[in-house]
């Protein structure tokens, strides 16, 4: 794998920031502090941060990892995942599959969905899977009253569902201002990315507290981790999920429930189209398989080891946004190009 341009952007980034400090501190000690006691407290302090950082993340291998590896089956033999007919919610599908759970995909192409029955029972043929459709996007209260009937029917012909899998979303296409973002992109976020999760949610939790078992894993985004200039809406709108999904991590531990929000950057998926991967935008598989052995030990976290760096970065360095905004623009420079290349194209 070579570097793209977005982990190019990163490196820059990092000897912008980080590089300076190793380099300025000692080079004004030797001028102005003779005793180098200024390069001492620099060495100190870059110490402690990547002491700290690495700890965090020794600890917490070796306990999802060695010491408490999460059995998925405990909490039931059947799986929801929405969205999941494509990118991380198609991973998700064949990842339970894998481990020998039924999967119930909610999503709003029946072809998709039928496709995807038949890979999945002839790839797992100890396995089922079920599907609704529905389309998040759908205003229509009849229509949302009618899926959850038909939800139900299903959930409850199913018995022993234990694992809610908050996939489904959607991102404005390209990196833009708030205000040039048509009103209808605005609506179908907040439709799909926060009522759908908080939708789905209600639905299932009812059910998992009275079994006294269950997993809930909203698929979140680091963007909302930090500001994300021309991602503002989408990022507000994973921000909702992010924050809904690690307060339950409390609320609804007493009932056995184990909830866990992801925070992923990039990977490639619909929103992120790419023919290979790359360190800094894995193929989903990277995501899932760290992202379920988390249950329970944690209310969010990254589930790559790439997005953990990014994030740390992201986290400890004051101009991020700044740092975003340049990237971001680069970004919609380049989607923008492209458009006018393909209209071309077609005329």
């Amino acid at each position: 794998m070579g570097l793209d341009v977005k982990e190019k952007n990163l490196l820059k980034f990092l000897g912008t920031t980080f590089l300076p400090p190793c380099i300025i501190l000692p080079f004004l000690s030797r001028t102005f502090f003779p005793s180098n006691n200024l390069a001492f407290l620099g060495f100190l302090t870059l110490s402690y941060f990547f002491y700290k950082s690495l700890l965090q993340h020794v600890i917490f291998f070796v306990k999802t990892k060695i010491l408490f590896r999460v059995d998925l089956k405990k909490y039931g033999d059947w799986a929801v995942v929405t969205g999941g007919t494509s990118g991380i919610g198609m991973e998700f599908v064949h990842t339970f599959g894998g481990k020998g759970i039924n999967v119930i995909v909610v999503s709003r192409s029946v072809d998709k969905m039928e496709a995807l029955k038949t890979d999945f029972e002839s790839k797992y043929p100890n396995n089922n899977l079920k599907y609704v459709q529905y389309d998040f996007n759908n205003k229509d209260d009849s229509v949302l009253e009618d899926f959850k009937k038909r939800f139900n029917k299903v959930v409850k012909e199913c018995k022993s569902v234990g694992i809610l899998i908050n996939n489904v979303g959607l991102s404005n296409e390209t990196p833009e201002y708030l205000h040039l973002i048509p009103s209808s992109d605005i609506n179908q976020m907040l439709r799909v990315n926060n009522f759908g999760t908080i939708m789905m949610s209600r639905l299932l939790l009812p059910h998992f507290v009275q079994q006294k078992k269950g997993a809930l894993v909203t698929v979140s985004s680091a963007s909302c981790t930090h500001a994300t200039p021309l991602l503002s809406c989408y990022s507000a709108t994973k921000g909702f999920g992010n924050q809904l999904t690690r307060s339950m991590f409390y609320e609804y531990k007493e009932f056995g429930v184990d909830c866990l929000s992801i925070t992923p950057y990039y990977f490639v998926s619909n929103m992120f189209k790419r023919s290979r991967a790359t360190y800094l935008a894995p193929f989903p598989s990277s995501i899932v398989e760290p992202c379920l052995s988390s249950l329970g030990h944690v209310p969010e976290c990254y589930p790559y080891w790439g997005h953990y760096m990014m994030g740390t970065i992201a986290w400890y360095y004051w101009n991020t946004a700044e740092g975003l905004l340049g990237i971001m623009k680069r970004n919609k420079a380049r989607a923008e190009a492209k458009m006018a290349r393909d209209a071309a194209k077609k005329k």
